[in-house]
């Protein structure tokens, strides 16, 4: 499978200004803008702008699948637990019957 860019940047002139747009690509032919800032000066701060918001932008995205990761290993841990638990109480009443 190919790996591609998700996330990326774009500079747009409009009316003299710099418009600088953190974008995340859908599908092959679908992009939607995640955040945007208007008004620059020049293309170089747009730029600037646009290369230390896609970090943190993607900075956010792997603290937040870690916590969701974390979540699901607990819950998961959780449900083992509670079944073992349920399993053994099973099978000391069982033993009991039989006695």
């Amino acid at each position: 499978m190919a790996k591609g860019k998700k996330y990326d940047f774009n500079l747009v002139l409009v009316d003299g200004s710099w418009t600088a747009e953190i974008v995340r690509k859908i599908t092959s032919k679908k992009t939607v803008v995640s955040k945007s800032q208007a008004g620059f000066a020049s293309e170089a701060e747009a730029q600037v702008w646009a290369e230390t918001e896609l970090k943190g932008f993607l900075q956010n995205q792997i603290d937040r699948n870690a916590r969701r990761i974390r979540l699901v290993s607990e819950s998961v841990e959780d449900i083992a637990e509670e079944s073992s638990e349920e399993s053994a109480e099973e099978s000391d009443e069982s033993e009991k019957d039989d006695a």
